[in-house]
């Protein structure tokens, strides 16, 4: 069976989802693994409006693809965790109702940890030294986990402005990822920190190629190239797989949706 992996979406399902649902049909996918950060984009804490049209587009999507007979693995990111555990970030969503409404919408994907796929273990951020994957880590979240759950959110490593060695599957930079690798897991591939491509020569892969940041003019820019990756379980091999993310059109795009 072939597995797409996609990284980190901030509010981008309605830009990303279709260009996935083309890597769907042209290469026989059977489930997808989307990994975490489905909401907070850069400079629009308070553009109500996209964060609720881009969660029912995320949630439709999902439901679709599993009416078609598609598996979908829903990755927990910080960012979700934060509305989970109630917490109010600096990125959350302004508007303290619209706040506790993702967090009902976000309960809905069934968001979990991690998943095993086959030698890689999958989770938004990855799995240092310091950390190592627990049994409630595989089942979807539920009120019996948010105390752990919290428990990883507010473990950030240096790299990430905060004080522990490193961070959690939630928080831990690439960087550290790599200095510190969880020797029971020598394969990982993660998102949560920006890629320009997908290197998948390494056992550390990271995917998060469709981030975007406001440069000092106040306009967006893409920081990666859009790739995607597919694991084949017949082969057990990856494969990467380029897109057509950051032209013209998905400026203009964007442009009409954060409107």
């Amino acid at each position: 069976m072939k597995t797409l992996l996609v990284g980190d979406l901030h509010l981008k399902s309605q830009l990303i989802l279709p260009i996935v649902d083309n890597v769907i049909k042209d290469n026989n996918v059977k489930r997808v693994i989307l990994l975490g950060d489905y909401v907070d984009f850069p400079g629009q804490t308070n553009n109500i409006n996209l964060y609720a049209r881009d969660l029912t587009f995320l949630f439709s999507w999902k439901k679709n693809m599993e009416a078609n007979g598609l598996e979908v693995i829903n990755i927990i990111g910080n960012h979700d965790a934060d509305y989970l555990i109630n917490f109010v970030s600096q990125y959350s969503v302004e508007n303290i109702e619209v706040f506790f409404a993702i967090k009902e919408q976000l309960k809905e994907l069934g968001l979990q940890v991690a998943y095993q796929l086959n030698d890689f273990l999958i989770s938004h951020a990855g799995y240092t030294t310091l950390f190592n994957p627990e049994p409630w880590h595989f089942e979807k979240i539920t009120s019996r986990h948010l105390h752990k759950l919290e428990e990883l959110a507010d473990s950030i490593g240096t790299k990430r402005g905060g004080l522990f060695e490193t961070g959690s599957p939630l928080w831990a930079d690439l960087s550290e990822l790599k200095e510190k690798t969880n020797l029971k897991h020598p394969k990982q591939i993660v998102g949560h920190t920006p890629q320009k491509n997908i290197d998948a020569s390494n056992n550390i892969i990271g995917i998060d190629t469709f981030s975007l940041y406001l440069n000092n003019h106040h306009e967006y820019q893409v920081i990666g190239n859009g790739d995607l990756i597919i694991h084949d379980d017949k082969h057990n091999e990856l494969t990467v797989i380029s897109t057509n993310w950051g032209n013209l059109e998905t400026y203009e795009t964007l442009k009409k949706l954060i409107q």
